[in-house]
């Protein structure tokens, strides 16, 4: 990507910088940040990486643990909102392996044209060996093809950081809390899709429906396939157990026969897994094999104490070990490999 804007055209720009990628020089970051016009405020980094903190006592470093990042994040702004240095926007790095310090230029150059805003920039991902079709249908829906929100830069406006000032309150999940605190607050939402795959336009409308589904697009997708094992899944029960089969046997039957249509969808669909399938494959079977062990335990108990059919005493058992399969297929079967 080539970029003819001048770096003079910014504003000085206040930026904090998350660095917990240790495979990117934390000099260069800053280094490309400094060319791009912005002023080194704060560097949060993580625990894992301490050894990478600047030696310049000119930079303000705050090392934390991963689970702790957001916290920080508004803690930063919320102090640099009282610092009484005088910008427009404040400027959140959240490194990427795959932005450029073109990249960054650009990002910045978007969201110059509109400093009211609240910019959020991503690096959209290559669509080699994705289904393209499912692809394109998700990014009309949720607006962004990526398997969820991953921002490298977050361009906060002062109304945004003001509002998250007087507050008092840390948003608690990015980027669902952030963007709808912007919605209620009025304050227009952009989001920037950067990369040899994107048009490069601006999304102009972000309303809370939308918001909803670029947040949580990942889960939504997965109660999607989901649906679709469990219509497999307890179709194939059902028929079974009127055919006069054991409960035993027939979770068994129906429960392999719902696997390879689930597997295939949660593999392709939902988490867009590029690797070793087998190894995720062996994952998810034990985590099957595991989910029917509870499930199994709780039928057998349940039948004998609710007058219901087997069928429904099923479902309900699934539905509560819905959240924790889900849990477990993200960080576990399908989990993305990280720098960290």
């Amino acid at each position: 990507m080539k970029t003819t804007q001048p770096t003079a055209l910014f504003k000085q720009i206040p930026f904090i910088l998350i660095h917990l990628n240790p495979q990117l020089l934390l000099s260069e970051e800053l280094e490309t940040l400094n060319r791009a016009g912005v002023i080194p405020y704060c560097v949060i980094i993580s625990d894992k990486l301490q050894s990478a903190a600047p030696k310049s006592e000119a930079v303000r470093v705050v090392i934390t643990p991963e689970n702790k990042i957001s916290q920080q994040i508004y803690e930063a702004l919320t102090s640099l909102k009282k610092s009484g240095i005088d910008f427009d926007q404040a400027l959140v790095y959240q490194n990427d392996a795959a932005a450029s310090s073109q990249d960054i230029v650009q990002g910045l150059y978007n969201a110059s044209l509109e400093p009211e805003a609240f910019h959020v920039i991503e690096m959209e991902e290559a669509i080699h060996n994705k289904p393209f079709f499912i692809l394109m249908i998700t990014k009309k829906i949720f607006g962004t093809r990526l398997d969820e929100p991953n921002p490298f830069l977050w361009i906060i406006p002062i109304k945004a950081l003001n509002f998250f000032v007087k507050s008092g309150k840390p948003p608690r999940f990015f980027p669902l809390s952030w963007l709808s605190a912007c919605n209620h607050e009025n304050i227009s939402i952009r989001v920037s899709f950067l990369g040899k795959w994107s048009s490069q336009g601006l999304i102009h409308s972000f309303g809370p429906v939308r918001i909803l589904f670029y947040s949580l697009s990942l889960f939504f997708r997965y109660v999607l396939s989901s649906l679709t094992g469990v219509i497999a899944d307890n179709s194939m029960f059902l028929l079974l157990t009127t055919l006069g089969i054991g409960h035993l046997l027939s979770l068994i039957l129906s429960r392999i026969f719902s696997i390879l249509i689930n597997y295939s969808l949660l593999r392709t669909m939902v988490f867009r897994e590029q690797g070793n399938r087998y190894e995720s494959f062996l994952k998810y079977i034990g985590l099957v094999i595991f989910s029917s062990s509870i499930v199994w335990v709780g039928l057998d108990f349940g039948s004998k104490i609710f007058p219901f059919p087997a069928v429904i005493i099923k479902m309900g058992i699934e539905l509560m070990m819905f959240f924790f399969n889900y849990f477990i297929s993200k960080t576990i079967v399908f989990r993305k490999k990280k720098a960290i």
